[in-house]
């Protein structure tokens, strides 16, 4: 492979305008849980008096020990609306504990933050429009727009107590005078700052460190989403503007997507397919990824990841160059892979 070549294509891709995908490989560098900490936390925080919930949840942590699959172990289940709420309650609290250290961080100490920079170098580059569609509940999204001094599109307005509207992200946010631009943030799985009333209201909440009383977070729980009304809004309107996020996409920039979600990948591989080029970095290419390109005979994609015998190293897979090794370099990092497209 002629690095030149290989580095010239990704610069051309890269900075085509690309819509990015955020998995939760994104957000634990900055220790946010994985799903096995999660299901961990949930096995060890949450407790039951009655017997049928005590007999339920023992199945799930039965199943979880077993497989080391919170997605599995949950949706093997039929939870009752309890065991549910209390799972759904507890993956709030354990996310946004760790998403509160980690804007703790970002505030007060001087942490490399390379979502911004890419954030930044798009948004300088796209017309001062870049759309990003995420998985993730947490904030690192909206963070590193506010540090890129972007204006946030989640379909909330961003007041103190911002309420859903289906039409906020037709307005031209990035003219705005004094923000670099509009960053469209999708959140297929909800968000933290998300909840809902009794009576199905949409409201969020900025930053908070509890659940307010009366209100059901609106977060898509692993392997919970047979339960949720994802057909209602917010999640009618988000859902579509995904959708029609990927389908006018030129390209795509995958961070810590391990294409495993049943919300973005149909969706995301017809057009793959089809030939839009695509780029993942990742810690750890995931079977799925690499069945999902590699197997399918995508014609454009680039996939990088760590060298098992090497972290220092770059292992690359493309549909160009075949599977490489590029030494002293990593740049399945975010922190690396943006030194090279700027």
């Amino acid at each position: 492979m002629e690095i030149e070549d290989f580095l010239k294509l990704i610069q051309k891709w890269a900075n085509n305008v690309p819509l990015v995908i955020l998995g939760s490989g994104a957000s634990v560098p900055f220790s946010l849980p994985s799903m096995w900490t999660l299901g961990e936390y949930l096995k060890n925080n949450i407790t039951f008096l009655e017997t049928e919930d005590i007999e339920q949840f023992n199945e799930f942590v039965k199943i979880f020990d077993e497989t080391e699959d919170l997605e599995r172990a949950l949706s093997d289940l039929n939870l009752n609306p309890k065991v549910l709420t209390e799972i759904v309650n507890k993956t709030w609290e354990s996310v946004n504990t760790a998403d509160l250290k980690a804007y703790e961080q970002f505030i007060s100490t001087k942490i490399d933050f390379p979502l911004t920079e890419l954030i930044k170098h798009l948004l300088s580059s796209a017309g001062r429009k870049v759309s990003i569609i995420t998985t993730n509940y947490d904030r690192l999204a909206e963070y590193a727009t506010s540090f890129a001094n972007g204006v946030i599109c989640t379909g909330y307005n961003q007041n103190p107590i911002g309420y859903f509207s289906s039409t906020i992200h037709k307005n031209n946010l990035k003219s705005l005078q004094g923000f670099s631009g509009q960053v469209n943030i999708w959140k297929v799985h909800g968000s933290l700052d998300w909840f809902k009333t009794k009576d199905e209201e949409n409201i969020q909440f900025p930053l908070r460190h509890t659940i307010p009383k009366n209100y059901i977070p609106s977060i898509v729980t692993p392997g919970l989403s047979k339960y949720f009304q994802t057909h209602q809004e917010p999640f009618r309107t988000i859902f579509t503007e995904a959708d029609s996020e990927i389908e006018n996409a030129r390209g795509f920039i995958c961070i810590g997507y391990g294409f495993n979600d049943l919300h973005v990948q149909p969706k995301l591989t017809g057009q793959i397919k089809s030939g839009k080029p695509i780029i993942v970095i990742t810690k750890e290419l995931t079977p799925k990824t690499k069945q999902t390109i590699i197997d399918n005979d995508c014609p454009n994609y680039i996939l990088i990841e760590e060298d098992k015998s090497n972290s220092k190293n770059s292992r690359v897979f493309s549909s160009k160059f075949g599977e490489q090794v590029i030494n002293d370099v990593s740049y399945w990092e975010l922190s690396q892979f943006i030194k090279l497209i700027k």
